[in-house]
């Protein structure tokens, strides 16, 4: 029924399930967090199975996986499999809760609209969990943001250096997340790549199908050395969803504009931290004050210096091994 990409790590601990979404409407956030954990838990030595309920994986993310020990089963799969702990995060949990052993279940759940029972909930957009289901135990704010080690590897790697700059302008690197259903890349992105005040670099993700495709400077597709682009840039455009968190874990400044409804309730809860500035809805802006405030924080290198600061402690990269021992010392306890 699925295919296991490699044997080269993990072991024979206890059997993780990893169910997440991944369609072109679904963002690419989902599964960005189930191949972080993925990872983790492989390191860990558990046994790992990875389903999508709904497309696939990219094939930057098969080349990322092929070398680790998980096994990736078919697209929208029913299989049940009693004996696994299952990590579930989805837009909407309900869609598969009845198909998992509660007491064996573990709930992302953003949007603090997760109305069932489960072992664990895990809220990492905002500082605590207030949903009307029950959990017995929840692990909850930023410390939980399982991103992929790449980050923060080089977040390690730049601890004593400066990223390096190229160019006398300064340097924006926009990105509205991996498929930008809406294509608010193409509302505001045009204004963003013409000023001259500074160089932008237009990055999309795989599943995206917008405007930009034509435009002169055609974007970077879901290149490689996404987390090395990132560190270069003197301010990141982001959509409000992962991505904001692997800007602050490698300590840079950001512009958060909500692409999705699921951002519109944390964006502003973690602007307020200090470590980004949230304009709004991307999809309904006007583009003049996105510039104008793009402007203002490359003409502000103190305030940049202080939000990339906040945001460097605020993320550490470490959410995927805490959540992985969580998970493992779960496992434990219901064998």
């Amino acid at each position: 029924m699925g295919d296991v990409l490699s044997r080269e790590r993990g072991g024979s601990g206890p059997l993780v399930r990893l169910v997440a979404a991944g369609a072109v409407k679904d963002g690419r956030g989902h599964v960005s967090r189930a191949l972080a954990l993925a990872d983790a838990l492989c390191q860990a030595g558990a046994d790992v199975e990875l389903e999508l309920i709904r497309g696939q994986l990219t094939a930057l993310e098969r080349s990322r996986i092929s070398g680790w020990p998980v096994r990736l089963l078919d697209s929208g799969a029913s299989e049940r499999n009693d004996h696994a702990l299952v990590i579930l995060d989805l837009p909407d949990s309900a869609e598969a809760l009845n198909r998992f052993e509660p007491d064996r279940l573990v709930v992302f759940d953003d949007r603090a609209v997760f109305g069932g029972r489960a072992a664990f909930v895990i809220q990492p957009s905002l500082p605590s969990w207030e949903g009307p289901g029950t959990a017995r135990r929840v692990l909850a704010g930023y410390g939980y943001v399982p991103l992929a080690d790449e980050f923060g590897q080089l977040r390690a790697r730049l601890a004593d250096r400066a990223p390096a700059r190229t160019g006398t302008l300064p340097r924006v690197l926009v990105c509205f997340g991996g498929s930008d259903p809406d294509d608010a890349l193409g509302r505001i992105g045009p204004g963003l790549v013409a000023d001259p005040r500074w160089t932008a670099e237009v990055v999309v993700g795989a599943g995206y199908r917008g405007a930009a495709d034509a435009w002169w400077i055609p974007p970077i597709r879901d290149p490689a050395d996404l987390p090395e682009r990132l560190a270069a840039a003197d301010l990141a455009i982001l959509g409000a969803g992962t991505m904001k968190f692997e800007a602050a874990c490698l300590g840079r400044p950001a512009v958060l504009l909500a692409v999705a409804d699921d951002q519109l309730a944390v964006a502003p809860v973690y602007a307020a931290t200090g470590a980004a500035a949230y304009l709004g809805d991307a999809r309904s802006i006007d583009p003049g004050p996105v510039r104008t405030a793009v402007a203002g924080l490359l003409a502000d290198e103190p305030g940049r210096a202080a939000m990339a600061g906040v945001a460097h402690r605020l993320v550490d990269g470490e959410g995927a091994g805490r959540i992985a021992e969580a998970v493992l010392a779960l496992a434990a306890g219901v064998r």
